[in-house]
């Protein structure tokens, strides 16, 4: 049977060395077709209606050519004179100012012609939007001086117009063109000078825009003058909101343009910092009846890190007044209780002495200044005031420890509101200031009860927190650590949470732990304890909890008895980033340590070994070579697994040389039994996982160089076209036809690559290159015969890796392990089955899916929603979902296996027809069985 297709096979090659020379191809060149002119036709129009409509179906249309530009725009200043409706003129003027941000609008032409129209309109509407298109006319011609003095003296002019549309959009002109040599014709006034007598215009939109334009002046680079100040503090009082708001934002860029320069104080002879005086004027604002005033200026406070001292701990200063006497806080009260270190005798020495009398008359309760400023705002109805004022009072308390202390309580406070997000923000702030901060004990009392928070992201977050934080007592770490052992049985899908916070909380405070740690190891000195259960979770937690902190403090390590030790040692290579290297101090126990710089020369000596051993493969013959390969893949694999920072690239050079290794076996074969179906079908499978370990090796590694990658790609390409020999010896013409053109799309796009980095070519890519070049149409029969040829040319190539690589680590935190207990649901519905990963070295997490396999091995994928990732960090994710599941009746409970996959669209068609979606779905955990049990629908 093979003889005759073999036969036949040449028959074919025959016929084809026999058939007539082809003409020449020649050279059409193709025109592109000409788009018809575009016309309005306004002319067609018997009415205003009509027109409007021509105007507003033409506005979807934009842009329009080039080369139409100047035919409408003659026709809409034709008719602009003619209409008599103001809606349309104004409609027709919108339109010209969108057809001026075309390149070939020919400014120096149009301009005239737009202020002949202005000149003549009576219209305030429609003179407003001329203005407006000037703005835009004006902004591409801002070099040249002549266009520019002439719009100047023409807005100049408009300023005194009784409509509040001329003269906003004049102000809006000037705050966007003006400069600050340009000035009234007639007042000779500077322009900043006209901008300030407007803001006490009648109408609240020009005082606005008179704002909003020197707030223009001042992103364009243009110096805002000192005395704005004053017009700017005027302002605050304005009745309209937007004014203020506006007035705000101008105090806040002044006090960052003069911060040191002095201002009077109010109804006295005194004289303050600007930045001061300007940070109790944006503090007034605090108490606006405006929320979107209240929120601007909680914002801006933030950024002003030039306030002194007093004027910023006053914003904290809120009084409570009792029987006309200062009443302490909660927090007063504790602290003083804290300070004092004296047992509570429900007692306070001369409590009930009298008190002094006080006259009503001279108890003022006016706040003025910053006084209160931060309390108010943190205690506002809106939760955008709400966080504005904790971001701006954490970036305040970042740059000063001392209002960090003084700021805690408040910060802590606001754990208990009743907005999420409100309480993650604060949560985050006390992270940030962590390193000025001390958690006392009934500061310590508010913070852990959010523990038992319902939401996951809260209770992850104060984890965080925690972890970070200082604790100012013994009994602070033992609540602390209670509480999060109360936790952990209360949410045990939290556990791997609450181990990495006993880990920070046993790195910061190692003194603490020293003095608890009998207690928490139940260690007694006359009496051998039992061995507890090294799966407890909560008991795996102490030890996270003392490992860590005795690698701050070796004064821990004589307290370890001999289980504890053996404890460690199972821990350390079960979790070794959850556990710290320790030092024994007798040699009974071998306890690993971090890689030294010897082993890191070790390592790289291997690699550079392992790359020289396989360049000697395209010297010796195919079952030397292939034996050496697998004696190499036997070394990658027992470096790979032994887990330390060089592993993962040692698994990438495992995967590569596995790929070169099936890909010789592949090609041996297809030469020997070349088109034999009971090979055929094997070949293909073993050239399908070449493929899918080639997208492996370019996707789910991180620090791959462009020499790495470029043998990726020549690996990939030679086994599509050893595939493709096969496609073409089992397909129809219309298949085959299909194959070729999609390998040469490939092979096209693995040629430019390789040409723009200069890498090196196989011999056999190198020859097939060659041959192919400049060639259109390749036959399939002629492109098989030239991959046939040369396909002995096929050589495994060496790797040389560069850099030390990252695999994409996926770790299944739930579901965990098979429970007894199945996850039940009725046939044909839905089921909700928790999903909490941790994700490290990705950079897009869009591609991820959820793989459930169920027992019938019907597979599918699940899209995971984009706003379950929480970024932990760069390249760091934490996923915490609900997978759906959903299948027919079952006649007993049975395992569903569910994985996380990367689904990837290689830039080619596939060329086997076995993959014709093109899709790889690549694993990156090892699937978790799920007991699953289906139960009848009740009738």
């Amino acid at each position: 049977m093979a003889a005759l297709i073999k036969k036949r096979a040449l028959a074919e090659y025959s016929e084809v060395v026999q058939e007539r020379a082809q003409p020449l191809k020649q050279i059409r060149l193709i025109k592109k077709v000409v788009s018809s002119a575009v016309q309005l036709n306004l002319q067609s129009a018997t009415n205003s209606q009509e027109v409007l409509h021509i105007l507003l179906k033409f506005e979807e249309s934009l842009p329009i050519d080039e080369d139409s530009l100047s035919g409408v725009l003659r026709e809409l200043f034709d008719h602009f004179p003619r209409e008599k409706e103001a809606m349309v003129r104004c409609k027709i003027a919108m339109v010209i100012k969108e057809l001026a941000y075309i390149p070939s609008f020919k400014y120096d032409l149009y301009t005239d012609e737009i202020l002949s129209l202005l000149k003549t309109e009576k219209s305030h509407r429609v003179v407003s939007q001329l203005v407006d298109t000037l703005t835009v006319v004006g902004k591409s011609q801002y070099h040249n001086t002549e266009v520019q003095e002439k719009l100047l003296s023409s807005v100049f002019k408009l300023l005194s117009d009784s409509s509040h549309l001329v003269r906003s959009s004049c102000l809006d002109f000037l705050g966007k063109l003006g400069t600050t040599d340009c000035q009234h014709s007639r007042s000779h006034q500077p322009l900043q000078k006209i901008l300030a007598d407007h803001m006490y215009d009648i109408d609240s939109r020009v005082r606005r825009s008179a704002f909003n334009a020197v707030l223009n002046l001042h992103q364009r680079g243009i110096q805002v003058d000192l005395a704005m100040y004053d017009h700017c503090c005027r302002s605050l009082k304005d009745d309209y909101e937007d004014v203020r708001m506006a007035a705000i934002k101008l105090i806040w860029v002044l006090c960052h343009l003069y911060p040191e320069s002095t201002v009077p104080v109010t109804d006295t002879c005194e004289e303050i910092r600007l930045v001061d005086d300007g940070f109790v004027k944006i503090c007034n604002s605090i108490n606006d009846f405006s929320m979107k005033v209240r929120k601007e200026a909680a914002s801006l406070l933030g950024s002003l890190h030039l306030v002194s001292p007093k004027f910023l701990e006053q914003t904290l200063d809120k009084k409570l007044m009792s029987n006309m006497r200062r009443k302490r806080t909660a927090h007063e009260r504790a602290r003083e209780n804290y300070m004092s270190g004296e047992w509570s005798t429900g007692k306070i020495w001369a409590d009930d002495a009298p008190k002094e009398a006080l006259d009503p008359d001279n108890i003022s309760l006016m706040n003025s200044g910053a006084c209160g400023a931060f309390v108010h705002g943190l205690e506002d109805e809106y939760l955008e005031v709400r966080n504005a004022a904790l971001d701006s009072l954490c970036e305040l308390s970042v740059n000063s420890p001392s209002f960090a202390r003084l700021s805690q309580d408040c910060i802590i406070d606001m754990f208990n509101d009743e907005i999420e997000s409100v309480r993650l923000n604060a949560i985050n702030s006390i992270r940030k200031v962590s390193a000025h901060l001390e958690l006392r004990e009934d500061q310590l009392d508010i913070i852990l009860g959010v523990l038992q928070d319902f939401s996951g992201t809260i209770r992850e977050s104060l984890r965080e927190m925690l972890g970070h934080m200082k604790l100012a007592t013994s009994s602070c770490l033992n609540n602390c650590v209670m509480e999060l052992l109360e936790n952990l049985k209360r949410y045990p899908q939290d556990k791997v949470s609450i181990w990495k916070c006993m880990k920070k909380l046993g790195e910061n405070v190692p003194n603490l732990t020293l003095s608890l740690a009998p207690d928490l190891l139940c260690i007694q000195p006359y009496f051998s304890t039992p061995e507890p259960d090294i799966e407890d979770p909560a008991y795996l937690s102490i030890l996270v909890l003392v490992f860590n902190a005795a690698a701050r403090i070796p004064t821990l390590l004589p307290m370890f008895s001999e289980y504890v030790w053996r404890h460690y040692s199972y821990l350390r290579k079960s979790i070794p980033d959850l556990v710290a290297p320790l030092s024994h101090p007798s040699s009974q126990f071998v306890v690993e340590s971090e890689v030294s710089s010897d082993a890191t020369e070790d390592m790289t000596t291997f690699f550079n070994q392992t790359s020289a051993r396989l360049e000697t493969l395209s010297r010796l013959e195919d079952s030397v070579a292939q034996n050496l390969l697998k004696m190499t893949l036997k070394d990658l694999d027992h470096v790979s697994k032994l887990g330390t920072k060089f592993s993962d690239s040692a698994e990438f050079m495992h995967k590569f040389v596995q790929c070169q290794l099936m890909l010789s076996q592949v090609v041996s074969k297809t030469i020997h039994f070349f088109c034999e179906m009971s090979t055929s079908d094997s070949l293909m499978s073993s050239l399908d996982k070449v493929l899918l370990m080639t997208e492996e090796l370019e996707k789910l590694f991180l620090g791959v160089g462009v020499s790495e990658l470029s043998l990726v790609h020549q690996t990939r390409l030679k086994a599509s076209a050893v595939m493709l020999t096969l496609v073409l010896c089992r397909c129809d013409e219309a298949e085959s036809s299909q194959a070729c053109r999609n390998f040469l799309q490939m092979m096209q796009h693995v040629q430019k690559f390789l040409t723009i980095n200069d890498a090196t070519l196989d011999r056999f890519l190198s020859e097939l290159f060659s041959k192919l070049d400049g060639v259109e149409d390749v036959k399939p029969v002629v492109l098989h015969k030239l991959v046939q040829n040369d396909m002995s040319l096929m050589q495994p190539q060496a790797l040389h890796i560069s850099n030390r690589l990252c695999k994409v680590e996926v770790i299944i935190h739930e579901p965990t392990k098979t429970s007894d207990n199945p996850l039940k649901f009725t046939a044909g519905l839905t089921a909700a089955l928790p999903l909490h990963a941790s994700i490290n070295n990705i950079q897009d997490v869009s591609c991820i899916r959820a793989l459930v396999k169920y027992p019938d091995l019907e597979t599918q994928l699940v899209k995971l929603n984009f706003n379950d990732f929480r970024k932990l960090g760069p390249l760091r994710y934490n996923l915490v979902t609900n997978v759906i599941l959903s299948h027919r009746l079952w006649s007993e409970p049975c395992h569903v296996e569910v994985s996380l996959v990367l689904c990837t669209e290689p830039g080619y068609q596939p060329i086997s027809s076995s993959n014709k979606s093109g899709l790889f779905t690549l694993q990156l955990s090892k699937p978790v069985t799920v007991l699953v049990a289906t139960k009848p629908i009740k009738c």
